[in-house]
This record gives C-alpha cells, sequence and structure tokens, in this order.
C-alpha cells in the first residue's frame, strides 16, 4: 500500500500544479494577493484553492487531519493534530513571495507523520518538473521530468570535501523567532559566511541540500508543513537534522530553532559557532 500511497500522491501534486498552481503564475492580480502575519508573510488564490482541492483527497488516502499552512493560518489550534497518531502536513505554495514576483523558486510539500514524526514526504518543484521523495528508513530520491529515479545519497564526509570549515559552507538561515542574546549571534555567524544563500523557499533549499548543491539550513522557528518534509528528506538522503539547542530530533510539534547539515561532522561545527558563549 505504501508504494501505491507514494505514487498517488506524487500524482495529486502533479494535478494540482497543473491545473490550480501553474495557471496563476504570473497571472495573479492584486485582488488574488493577501498578507497573514506580516507585510512579506504572502498568500494568494492559489495557495488557498491548492489546499482546499489536496485535503479532502489526502483524506481518501489515510483518514487523518490534515494539517495545511493555510487552514492553520485560519484555526491555529489545528496545528496540535500534527503530533496525533497519524496526521499529513501540506504546504501547498512553499515559497509564495517568489511565486507573486514571477520567481522560480518555490515548491509543493507534503508529509505523513506518526505522532510527529515524518514517514513519507513528497516535495514538487512544479517549474522542473521535479519529485523529491523520501520514506523513513527507505531512502530519498529524485524522480525527473523524463521519468529517470536518481538515489540521493550524500557522502559522510566534510560538506567542504576536506577539513570541516563550517565558515565555507553555502546555504541559508535565519534568526526569526529566536530571543536574544542567541538571536544576534545566530545572525552575525550567518552574515559572516561568504556562501550564504536565500532561495525564498525551505523546500527548495532542503531539494538542493539533498542533491549535494547546499550544505546547510537554519530557521529561528520550525514549522509541521515547511520542516517535516526537508527534514525526512535530509535525512534520507545522508545528511543530518536537528533541533538547533540539544541536538534532539525533529518533531512536528516543536517550534524552536531547527538545522540541517549535508553531513553530522558538518552540523556539530556549525551548532558550535552560532551556540557560542562568551
Amino acid at each position: 500500500m505504501s508504494e501505491t500511497r507514494a505514487k498517488m500522491v506524487a500524482t495529486l501534486l502533479r494535478d494540482v500544479g497543473n491545473s490550480i498552481v501553474m495557471p496563476r503564475f504570473g497571472t495573479l492580480h492584486q485582488s488574488e494577493i493577501e498578507t497573514k502575519s506580516s507585510p512579506t508573510d504572502l498568500v494568494t488564490i492559489a495557495d488557498r484553492e491548492a489546499e482546499i482541492w489536496l485535503t479532502p483527497r489526502l483524506r481518501e488516502l489515510v483518514d487523518c487531519e490534515v494539517v495545511g499552512e493555510e487552514a492553520c493560518a485560519a484555526t491555529p489550534d489545528l496545528r496540535n493534530s500534527a503530533t496525533a497518531d497519524r496526521a499529513w502536513t501540506v504546504d501547498p505554495i512553499d515559497g509564495t513571495s517568489n511565486f507573486v514576483k514571477g520567481n522560480e523558486r518555490f515548491c509543493s510539500m507534503i508529509a505523513l507523520l506518526e505522532n510527529g514524526v515524518p514517514q513519507e514526504c513528497w516535495i514538487w518543484l512544479p517549474m522542473s518538473e521535479e519529485l523529491f521523495y523520501a520514506k523513513a528508513g527507505g531512502g530519498a530520491c529524485l524522480k525527473q521530468k523524463d521519468g529517470q529515479t536518481t538515489p540521493l545519497q550524500l557522502a559522510h564526509t566534510s560538506p567542504t570535501g576536506g577539513d570541516i570549515d563550517a565558515s565555507k559552507m553555502r546555504g541559508g538561515g535565519n534568526s526569526l523567532g529566536v530571543e536574544e542574546p542567541q538571536r544576534t549571534q545566530i545572525r552575525e555567524v550567518l552574515k559572516a559566511m561568504p556562501g550564504r544563500w536565500f532561495p525564498g523557499s525551505c523546500g527548495v533549499l532542503g531539494a538542493n541540500i539533498a542533491q549535494g548543491m547546499q550544505h546547510f539550513l537554519l530557521h529561528g522557528d520550525c514549522t509541521p508543513w515547511d520542516h517535516s518534509p526537508v527534514d525526512l528528506l535530509c535525512r534520507e538522503a545522508g545528511g543530518h537534522a536537528a533541533m538547533l539547542a540539544d541536538g534532539a530530533p525533529f518533531n512536528a510539534g516543536f517550534s524552536a530553532p531547527f538545522m540541517i547539515a549535508a553531513s553530522s561532522a558538518g552540523w556539530q561545527e556549525l551548532q558550535s559557532r552560532v551556540m557560542r558563549r562568551e
């Protein structure tokens, strides 16, 4: 059933992309764009329609709560369901600001959780028609437009290919939601890294890490819909993902700083920098 379900979820993502997401790309009117928590936290008619379309179809596959980003924006308590025995998470358009600007760095993400722990994940990049998929204990792969499937497996070595040097890592991060003085410490470390990259999409950055193209992701506040998929994808590809403060495994019930690196050694080195106490 798991293999069949994996294919069906992949089909749902392609279908919602073709029917709802992509027809809105580059065609949005101002009246179809709104803000949520801040002027830069955008939501569009495509985000809402895609999540509404996906929700009942996911329930038909596994009858459990669907913790969608937009549904949680309207009903915050729904987020608590992410730690139920089973739950879906949905980010209909991750990288909405890019989507609004006509920038191709956006994706759609789904994860299936058990007790807050990701068991399967799907990250769909509609512009390139690439699907990233991972299953707990089953590895990660990239399914390309031409039908070719490529296993994703990072080498367990320094992400820079030599001695561990976190200052040379490529990736992106933020300290949003982190309290002082740790917030300033994280910001200063990230600012000093010449390989910083801000794709504007957690899923896009996670997919790049899983392919070995980037080395780290650090976010000050994790969410079920953003971080469940990238946590599982990067771990199954051979990377290391954990809560920043204590190295605990990710759980969708957490709301705290979270970090991914291409290797365990790289994670430990970067963590020692951003958590350094003077």
